[in-house]
């Protein structure tokens, strides 16, 4: 049976709700899988995971093309381009990110990635995009520290199945159709009820009986922050080496992964409050500064740079963040660079 649901918990339903119910796009269920819908929270979501990824290990080589604008606080857009990858298995692939002023691509090979272009990573949201796009659950290995909260919601008239890992605080609820494992919306909690992150997928597509979004929106404080749409996806048949080798001019990363907010909040052994500058006093400027972070392998935070947030708050966040210690992120028992983000509070009291 599942623990019942904290007042915090009923507040992050409360904003999804009204999330789903805001979004005027029609959604068209792919067809449903020949796979049955547990009734267990947990064997549902690691059927969940598998069917809702491209990077499952009975997917043949793929390769997926999707356009993207991000949008400002004002609304007006702030970068547009495209996101293409050819992928064979996770050491095999090409990814592409082209936007207005710069070109990215990397390589995945048998000794590490390999990236030409543009060499500093692209921002968060655009990260959030290819994991949203085909990655958007966990893995297994996360997903088995259990138990989950679950609620029924009632959205346009269909009915979602919407799970939360009890622990750590502030992992995604990921909101399931009622009558299939296919994911179609994730709100990311930040560190306090109500403030968080939507991801809306619409338009669900099938392919190789395996789901994804036709159509994607992210809304944060109920403004849209990024669109996109799957311009194409299809089997790489056949497979052509010289395609996904690197460029010459393409140099080799550290190991990395990108991990979210959640998972990061529960590797966190010691914080720092910020302190709240004299200066932001008088505007009486308050609320949450999110940061995009580089962890090392020694759990210090060796890259931070504020991506949202009153601008007079910032960098008291960023202060403060850079004495934050976590425990190292392991791959396979060994220490990798993570990238995440981190929300911060400041407020007036």
């Amino acid at each position: 049976m599942c623990p019942p649901f904290s007042a915090a918990s009923r507040a992050w339903f409360a904003i999804l709700l009204v999330t789903l119910l805001a979004s005027t796009t029609r959604s068209q269920d792919a067809p449903a899988g020949s796979t049955s819908t547990p009734t267990d929270p947990a064997a549902l979501m690691l059927v969940a995971a598998k069917l809702n990824t491209l990077t499952a290990g009975d997917l043949k080589p793929w390769h997926l093309k999707a356009t993207y604008q991000t949008f400002d606080e004002k609304g007006n857009v702030a970068d547009e381009g495209t996101l293409e990858e050819s992928w064979v298995a996770p050491d095999k692939f090409k990814r592409t990110y082209s936007g207005k002023v710069y070109t990215q691509t990397d390589f995945g090979t048998g000794s590490g990635v390999l990236r030409s272009g543009q060499r500093d990573d692209v921002s968060h949201l655009l990260l959030d995009l290819r994991r949203d796009l085909v990655d958007p659950l966990p893995d297994a290995q996360a997903l088995g520290i259990g138990p989950f909260t679950e609620k029924q919601v009632d959205s346009g008239g269909s009915s979602l199945r919407c799970l939360t890992l009890a622990k750590p605080a502030g992992t995604p609820t990921y909101c399931l159709a009622a009558d299939q494992p296919m994911l179609r919306n994730m709100l990311r909690i930040t560190s306090w009820p109500g403030d968080g992150t939507h991801v809306l997928r619409n338009r669900m597509v099938s392919f190789h009986d395996h789901y994804l979004a036709s159509d994607l929106s992210v809304v944060r404080a109920g403004k849209t922050i990024l669109s996109a749409h799957l311009a194409s996806i299809e089997t790489l048949d056949p497979v052509n080496d010289a395609d996904l080798s690197p460029t010459s001019d393409a140099i080799a990363l550290p190991r990395r992964i990108h991990i979210s907010a959640g998972v990061a909040q529960g590797l966190l052994e010691r914080k720092v409050a910020p302190e709240y500058p004299s200066d932001a006093r008088a505007q009486r400027a308050q609320g949450t500064i999110v940061l995009q972070a580089l962890i090392g392998t020694d759990g210090r935070v060796k890259d931070l740079r504020a991506i949202s947030g009153p601008p007079v708050l910032q960098k008291s966040a960023i202060d403060a963040v850079s004495r934050w210690r976590y425990r190292p992120y392991l791959l396979s028992g060994s220490p990798v660079e993570v990238m995440t983000t981190i929300n911060v509070i400041i407020s007036v009291g």
